[in-house]
C-alpha cells in the first residue's frame, strides 16, 4: 500500500487556487448555449484528478480546503449572474465531495434533457453529512446528500484482450470484475443502443449537491 504523500509548497498552491478561480469564474455564455452544459472542477497541481491518477496524494485540508470551497462559491455566484440573464430554466449546483474534496466542482446545464440528466445522476441517500462544508458557505444554499460512488461497467470490464495495448491492463480488469462480483456492491441493470449492461456502484463517500 502506497504511503500518503505530504503536500509541500502551500503558498504556491494558494496562488494556484486563486488563478484557478479567476480562470473559471467567467462563464462563456456562447459556448454554454452551444454545448448545453459547463463545469469547473479542481484543476490545478497537485490535486487535479488525484482520486483517479494519484490516490497516494493527501486530499486538501484546512486552509487549502476552505479556499477551494470558497472558490467554488465564487464561481457559482458569477455563473448565476450570467444564467439569470437568459430568462429560461437552468441547472446550477455546487458539488462538494467528502472525503474526496478534490473531485468537487460547479456544474450548470440548460435544456430539458441535460437538466434531467444532472438532476438524476447521483443517488440520493439518507446518510447524514458533514455540516462543516455548509458552514463555510452562504446560508442561502440548500443541500441534499448523495452517494459518491466509483461506477464500473461490466461490459467494459469484459472487453476482449485484443483491444488492450498492455496485457496488465486486461488482467487488472479481469481481477476487478471478479472482486466486484464477489462483494455485495449495488448492481444495476441498464440497457442502451449497445445492449444490456450491469453497473457496479462502489461507495467512496458522499457528495453534497447544493444551490440557491
Amino acid at each position: 500500500m502506497n504511503r500518503i504523500k505530504k503536500i509541500r509548497g502551500h503558498k504556491k498552491i494558494q496562488n494556484r487556487i486563486q488563478s484557478w478561480i479567476e480562470h473559471n469564474k467567467f462563464l462563456n455564455v456562447s459556448d454554454f448555449l452551444k454545448n448545453k452544459y459547463c463545469y469547473a472542477n479542481v484543476s490545478f497541481h497537485p490535486y487535479f484528478n488525484i482520486s483517479i491518477n494519484n490516490s497516494n496524494i493527501a486530499e486538501p485540508k484546512t486552509k487549502t480546503r476552505k479556499q477551494i470551497i470558497l472558490g467554488l462559491q465564487e464561481i457559482y455566484n458569477n455563473w448565476k449572474t450570467e444564467l439569470d440573464k437568459l430568462n429560461q430554466p437552468y441547472f446550477l449546483k455546487i458539488y462538494l465531495f467528502e472525503p474526496r474534496i478534490s473531485k468537487s466542482q460547479v456544474i450548470c446545464a440548460i435544456g430539458k434533457e441535460k437538466i434531467e440528466y444532472y438532476e438524476n445522476f447521483y443517488r440520493e441517500t439518507d446518510n447524514k453529512s458533514d455540516l462543516n462544508f455548509q458552514k463555510i458557505l452562504s446560508a442561502d444554499f440548500k443541500w441534499k446528500t448523495h452517494s459518491d460512488d466509483d461506477i464500473y461497467s461490466e461490459q467494459e470490464l469484459l472487453t476482449p484482450e485484443s483491444y488492450y495495448h498492455i496485457e496488465e491492463d486486461y488482467n487488472y480488469c479481469k481481477r476487478l470484475l471478479k472482486k466486484l462480483q464477489k462483494k455485495n456492491f449495488t448492481k444495476i441493470k441498464t440497457e442502451d443502443e449497445y445492449g444490456e449492461d450491469y453497473l457496479y456502484y462502489v461507495p467512496k463517500g458522499k457528495v453534497l449537491i447544493g444551490g440557491k
